[in-house]
């Protein structure tokens, strides 16, 4: 597993266990915008414009914050080159968000001035909130219900809520029921139940939706 020094900024590959680290979550931009395995690996002057390699340093600055020293971002700490670490990564990405001590939930379309006293009551009528596109991709459904802890940032990284501040919100965007918001009440939903919370989500390539599910059902491909 690779992670992301949050003081340096190198990767650095771990075997077995890994040290404490925070996770992302968020919707990939466009492919230009987005930082590669490989272009992190180089000269971050010919990235650092890129919106993909702001957020990943605001996450780390996040993590920083919350004293962790490693952060998992899937657009640069996947070699997609390698067809096994690509593969290893799919199968294992579920257990990666449960893993991980934070998830930060990015919502890139949501503005601070959408969320004034970012009370948690108050979002029930947020419509930027509501109508976040976070809410509707297939790889972030795992994102949501894997960690135990989950924070949500608006667009300038300002603090929105935790998972379980919005929980009731939450449950009315997604559908999802209030019990199964939380990782160890997952397997209790039934197969029905669950295919039903992936239904309305999509993603860019049509075998993701496939690969998306995989933890949620617990299998492995």
């Amino acid at each position: 597993m690779w992670l992301i020094n949050t003081t340096s900024l190198q990767l650095r590959s771990f075997q077995g266990k890994p040290p404490p680290y925070a996770i992302l979550s968020h919707r990939w931009g466009f492919d230009e915008e987005e930082v590669s395995f490989q272009e992190w690996q180089d000269d971050h002057s010919e990235i650092c414009h890129r919106p993909g390699f702001i957020k990943i340093l605001k996450a780390c600055h996040q993590a920083k914050t919350d004293e962790l020293d490693y952060l998992w971002v899937d657009t640069n700490c996947i070699d997609k080159s390698s067809s096994a670490q690509l593969s290893e990564a799919i199968n294992s990405m579920y257990q990666y968000y449960c893993d991980a001590v934070i998830c930060y939930a990015y919502l890139c379309d949501v503005q601070d001035a959408a969320t004034p006293s970012r009370s948690p009551s108050q979002m029930a009528g947020n419509t930027q909130f509501h109508q976040s596109g976070w809410f509707t991709r297939g790889w972030t459904l795992q994102e949501l219900l894997a960690p135990n802890r989950v924070v949500f940032f608006t667009s300038s990284w300002s603090r929105i809520g935790t998972k379980a501040e919005l929980k009731e919100v939450i449950a009315a965007i997604t559908r999802i029921p209030l019990r199964y918001l939380h990782h160890p009440t997952l397997r209790e939903a039934t197969i029905s139940c669950r295919m039903s919370w992936v239904s309305n989500r999509v993603t860019t390539r049509l075998e993701d939706i496939a690969y998306c599910m995989l933890g949620i059902f617990n299998i492995n491909m």
